[in-house]
């Protein structure tokens, strides 16, 4: 559990205890949001700390980007369940934390589905429009465990396209 909780994060839908807050800088232009925490991030306390979060800071800091330096959450703050209002809830609290954000990346399928109502692998890299989204720039990704199956590339090269769009952010 996260040194920064007071008391136990639950979902005030499901009342799962296995919540993840967002994390990172709360100050920051930049935002990324992940899908739903893993059981390393549940462990933690914190998203992106598991393997897709390796991956992703690996491949941010070959682009001289701190990892640490953003904004970090998920659409779904607990494991991924079949209660609608659990979506509804966590969607809202993604939209607020992205509220302010110039520029945002959406990491996975679920996630560029709900918020563009796309396909992250025909958008995988390129900007995409979202109608809960206000950033100036928002991109699709797909999960940084894809380079496990071949998808070392195209991650490799979203990562650096949404570096080259955040630059000036930081």
């Amino acid at each position: 559990m996260s040194e920064n909780w007071d008391e136990l994060y639950k979902c005030p839908v499901c009342n799962s205890e296995d919540c993840v807050p967002p994390s990172g800088n709360p100050s920051s232009k930049i935002l990324i949001i992940g899908a739903f925490p893993g059981k390393e991030e549940i462990k933690e306390g914190k998203p992106m700390v598991g393997q897709n979060g390796w991956i992703l800071d690996k491949e941010l800091r070959r682009c001289s980007v701190d990892l640490k330096r953003l904004r970090i959450t998920n659409l779904w703050q607990h494991p991924q369940n079949d209660n609608a209002g659990c979506l509804v809830h966590w969607g809202k609290q993604a939209i607020a934390e992205a509220k302010g954000k110039k520029a945002i990346l959406l990491i996975g399928a679920e996630t560029v589905k709900y918020f563009c109502g796309c396909s992250v692998e025909a958008y995988n890299g390129l900007l995409v429009k979202s109608d809960y989204l206000s950033a100036p720039i928002v991109m699709a990704c797909i999960q940084p465990v894809n380079v496990f199956s071949g998808g070392l590339g195209e991650f490799r090269l979203t990562i650096s396209k949404f570096s080259s769009h955040i630059e000036e952010l930081l």
